[in-house]
This record gives structure tokens, sequence and C-alpha cells, in this order.
């Protein structure tokens, strides 16, 4: 029950609820509350605005209380005032005693009246000689506001201005029934609809977290369907693809397990089996203890490269190898390498070309290049054709930038498994599946990969079945600047 409330499905159902109540309670408390409290505000404005706007008439420069035309005048425009904003009026004018009334029903006229001592003394201790009184006349509420107005530093006119406000009090009670009624419908739509959409969100997470449990025990093809939500969905395409490539990952895993255990475990085997020939059969047979101990000598030299390119592409893929910077002559260096493997083309019975311009030089890593030099080349050896020959490139491609190629004749590769041959343990073989490499070990490409990849150069393979291979990077040319240009000459 706890992981109910806990759930995404039954907070989202909470959510909705609570706002629809906390809007629903904001709106009783406005009609109940503020509601009247505005109106009473509103309400007495009105009174001051009305009252204003008759002490203006009153104190107009043209206007006199003596003139009975003026008086007809105000009388006139007193009694619109009233009927528009249902208020009873009485002017009271001091200079003749008179007095005009207007009723909100559209009576008006004009009596002789005075106003007694105790009001014109309250209203001259008013603030602002104003006074607003709200009254209770038979149970129907009202306001009375009571003022007066100087011309010429005499009382001009004292003005009182009264209306009824019971119409609010029906109007709220009205508004309140219908809000009562209109609220428990909209909970119980809100409810219902919360309800289906907590639901419509909440299935599909609900599916990828369950989805996602599974990965902990080790299934990781799954697939699980899109919804309409974007978020969700991109989540889901997401898990999607970390599924299959922990599941590609796993395989990879198990792959180069397989793969490192063999060749690990075959030298072992040539080792153990050669020193014990050594032991019990050619001991005392110095050519056959020769032929014995060179096949555990290169078998040696086997392990330790195969266990120095595991380390070299541990290090590389971890990023915990530093790239060591340096500007040298590619050209002048590559010859020296590739004149490394012409000392074994009589021996080796295959042959190793090289064409290059000249003065290219290269800001980079400058022994991490040499590897990659050699593994691109033994790899060419490895799968070179009948020819025997595998041709080495070194040219400027345009005024910045060169290109190093690795070309052979061999079987070439199949266009569906390109992409592959980057990765680590992956051979091309025609029924294309992982197999130990012809020599080496089967990381050479996939160290190539992460070396070119660390220094940002761009590189590639082009082949076709049964023409051959290559292999190539690209790179900018370095410009030396005349400092280095000094330090190059330097004997």
């Amino acid at each position: 029950m706890k992981e109910y409330f806990k759930s995404i499905r039954f907070r989202i159902w909470i959510t909705f609820v609570a706002f629809s109540l906390g809007t629903m309670g904001i709106l009783l408390f406005a009609q109940i509350i503020l509601t009247p409290l505005f109106y009473g505000r509103m309400k007495t404005q009105e009174y001051i605005t009305a009252s204003d706007t008759i002490k203006s008439w009153v104190t107009s420069d043209g206007w006199s209380p003596y003139s009975i035309s003026d008086t007809q005048a105000l009388k006139n425009s007193v009694g619109q005032l009233a009927t528009t904003h249902q208020f009873e009026i009485i002017i009271n004018l001091p200079a003749t005693n008179g007095t005009i009334y207007a009723s909100r029903s559209g009576g008006n006229d004009i009596l002789a009246n005075t106003v007694n001592d105790e009001i014109k003394n309250a209203l001259l201790k008013a603030k602002n000689g104003t006074i607003i009184t709200k009254m209770d006349n038979n149970g129907d509420e009202g306001v009375i506001l009571a003022t007066y107005v100087k011309k010429y530093d005499e009382i001009a006119a004292y003005i009182f201005i009264f209306g009824y406000t019971e119409p609010i009090g029906t109007t709220l009670s009205i508004v309140n029934t219908l809000s009562f009624i209109c609220s428990n419908v909209i909970l119980v739509g809100a409810c219902i609809v919360s309800i289906m959409i907590s639901s419509h969100i909440a299935n599909p997470l609900v599916k990828i977290s369950r989805n996602a449990d599974k990965l902990i025990t080790g299934e990781f093809n799954m697939k699980i369907k899109k919804t309409e939500y974007d978020e969700i969905a991109t989540l889901t395409e997401n898990l999607n693809a970390a599924s299959a490539e922990i599941s590609k990952t796993e395989t990879l895993r198990r792959d180069i397990m397989a793969n490192v255990s063999h060749d690990l475990r075959t030298p072992l085997t040539m080792i153990k089996a050669y020193a014990e020939m050594i032991r019990d059969l050619s001991g005392n047979n110095p050519e056959k203890r020769e032929k014995h101990l060179q096949v555990i000598i290169d078998e040696t030299d086997r392990l330790t490269l195969l266990v120095s390119d595991i380390l070299n592409l541990s290090k590389l893929e971890s990023g915990v190898m530093p790239i060591n910077y340096s500007v040298f002559n590619f050209s002048e260096h590559l010859k020296g390498i590739i004149s490394r493997f012409s000392l074994l083309d009589d021996a080796k019975d295959y042959q190793v070309t090289l064409e290059e311009d000249e003065g290219i030089m290269l800001n980079a890593d400058q022994q991490k290049i040499e590897q990659v030099v050699y593994n691109l080349v033994n790899n060419a050896i490895n799968y070179m054709g009948d020819d025997m020959q595998v041709h080495v490139r070194l040219f400027r491609k345009t005024q910045d930038t060169a290109r190093f190629e690795v070309a052979d004749k061999g079987v070439g590769i199949p266009d569906e498994q390109l992409p592959y041959i980057w990765d680590r343990y992956y051979k091309i073989d025609r029924s294309e599946n992982h197999k130990r490499a012809v020599k080496g070990t089967g990381l050479g490409l996939s160290i190539v990969k992460n070396i070119l990849n660390s220094h940002g150069f761009v590189y590639g393979c082009d082949s076709k079945l049964g023409e051959g291979s290559i292999f190539w990077f690209e790179f900018n040319i370095h410009k030396e600047t005349k400092k280095e240009e000094k330090e190059l000459l330097k004997p």
C-alpha cells in the first residue's frame, strides 16, 4: 500500500485533485469574503465621486444659488445623477435656505429646509468634511454620505446621499449556490480526468521502470512500445538503445574473454610443451634444442605483444594514456619505419614499397603515430594478395592537408562489414564469424582507431571484394614558425 502512495500514478492524481480543491477554495473565498469587501469599497467610492460631481457644479464660477435658472439646472442634473446611480440625494443651500431633493425613482423638487446645528458641527469636525455611515433599515442595508462644500470661504451647500446595498446580498446568495453546485461537479470531473491522465502518463513509465529492472538481472534484449509523449518517447528510445548497446557490449565482452583466453592459452601451451620437449628429448641435441627454444621465444614475444596491446587499448579507451605532442618530419620518419620492414622482405617473401612527398611535417605523438603505421602495415601484410606486396603512400592532398595510405591486393572487405572492422577482435572472413587473427593479436585496428580519434584525425578504409583494401588517415600539415626552423637547423 505504501508503494502505491509513492507511485507516480497516485501523485499525479492527488496533484490534480489538490489543484482543483485549491482553485475552488480560492473562488469561494473571493465570492464570500472579497466580493462584499470590494463591492463596499467600490460603492463608497461611487458615493464620493457623486458628491465631488455635485461640488464641482455648486462651486463653478457661473452658478449662483440666487438664480432660479441655475437652481433649476442643478435640480435637473442632480435628478439625473440620482436616477443613474439609484441614489437619494439632498442638497441644502444655506444662502437661500432651499433644499434640492432628488429621488432614485426620478422624482425631484426644491423645498425650503435647513440643516440642524448638530449635523453642521459634526461635518465641521469630520476628516475632509465628509461622514460616511452604514445603516440598516428594516433589514435593508444602506450607506449615507454627508459632506459640505465651500465657495468664497462660505459654505455653499450641504450634500446628503443615500443608497441601498442589499442587491449584492441576493446576488451573492445566488452565485454562492451555483458555485457550490459547479464546484462539486468540477471536483468529480477532476477526479475522473486525473485518474485517466495519471494512468495514461504513468503506465508507460511503469513499463519502462519494470523493463529497466530487467537490465539488472541481465535481460538486455527488450523492446518497449513508444508513446505519443515526446519526453517519454525519447526516454523509451534511449532505453531501447541502451539495452541494445548493453547487449552488444555484453556479447563483445564474452567474445573478448573467449579470444583473449584462447590467445593466452595457445602460446602458454606451446611454451610449456616445448619446454618439456627440451627437458625430456632435445636437451642434448643442439639443433633441435635451438629450434624448440626459438618456438618458445616466438610464443613469448606473441604473448608479450598481446598483453601490451590489451594494456595499451585499455589505456587509450579510458583516456589515461597522455598524448605527447611534438613536431617531426613525418616523411623522413616514415622512411625509417618502412626500411625496417624491408629488412624482412627476403626472409618473409613479401615486399613493402613506399612513395612519399618530401618535407611533410606533423604535430602529433610520434610514438603513437609510429604504432599506427606499424599496425596498418602489419594488417596489410596479414591480408595481402598473391602478389605479396604492400604499398605505402604519403602525399599532399591539398596545400594544408596530407594523406597517409596503406594498400594491399588481398580479398577485400564486404561493404556491410566495413563499419565493424575497427571493433576489438572483429575479424573479416566469409562466414562473418569472429575468428583469431592470422597473425598479431586482433587488436591492431582498434588501437589505430583510438589513437587517431585522440588526435582528431579523419580516417577510414576503402575496399572492394577481390581487389584489396586501402587504409588511410588524413591530417593538417604543420607549418613551421621561424623559431622552429632554427631549432631544426641546429646540429
